[in-house]
């Protein structure tokens, strides 16, 4: 049975300001921090990005919606695509006529044809297969040390509206570690302060990835 992700957000961390130190977010390779794109004026394509599906073991739709949601944002801050906003009624209609529920597995060709109703020339689907949180050390009253690392790991498709066949699949990996002293404040998806969290930074390293993948096939792509 998945685990709770309300109840790891919530036992985590309490208030930063009970720190006796400030967290310092690190990992092995800040460069994926950032999407580091060359410019570019060229067509864009255009894309609906649909939720993600979440195979971790945190039982929670909003882990797929969350990264699907960072998704966008970079896409568009790529300069190299233009994203179309989701149709609830439309998603909800053909995922229904597809036998599934809004959080359940698309195929590319049930995403084909959520991009032709949706006016995209692609759309982007996928899977959250990794969203893990490791601790190590202790804590004694409000002192000692604690380690946290976050591992974040999407597949996500990219996916042609008119053949349905898989422009590119593309892995993303982020990782990012805490020490702190005494306890410390985590966020959700959206909330203020959620990239400063090793949750927010490793799983924008994991979607910048991503989008790096698919901005390079982007040229051959766009119509």
């Amino acid at each position: 049975m998945k685990k709770n992700y309300l109840f790891l957000l919530g036992i985590l961390f309490l208030l930063e300001s009970c720190a006796t130190t400030p967290p310092s977010p690190g990992a092995a390779d800040d460069s994926d921090l950032y999407l580091n794109l060359p410019p570019y004026s060229g067509d864009r394509l255009t894309v609906a990005v649909l939720d993600l599906h979440n195979q971790t073991e945190f039982d929670d739709p909003r882990i797929g919606r969350g990264v699907a949601n960072m998704l966008v944002t970079a896409l568009v801050n790529s300069g190299r695509f233009t994203v179309v906003e989701r149709n609830e009624a439309v998603m909800e209609n053909l995922l229904k006529e597809q036998a599934l529920g809004m959080s359940g597995v698309v195929d590319p060709t049930t995403a084909a044809r959520v991009g032709q109703l949706l006016g995209a020339s692609g759309v982007i689907i996928g899977e959250v297969s990794e969203f893990g949180i490791r601790k190590t050390g202790s804590f004694v009253g409000i002192g000692g040390q604690k380690t946290i690392t976050t591992r974040v790991v999407i597949d996500a498709r990219l996916v042609d509206v008119e053949t349905g066949r898989i422009l590119m699949a593309a892995p993303g990996f982020g990782q990012s570690s805490t020490s702190t002293g005494g306890v410390a404040l985590t966020f959700e998806f959206g909330t203020t302060g959620f990239d400063e969290t090793t949750i927010g930074i490793a799983t924008r390293k994991a979607v910048n990835q991503v989008v790096r993948k698919f901005a390079s096939v982007q040229n051959i792509t766009a119509n």
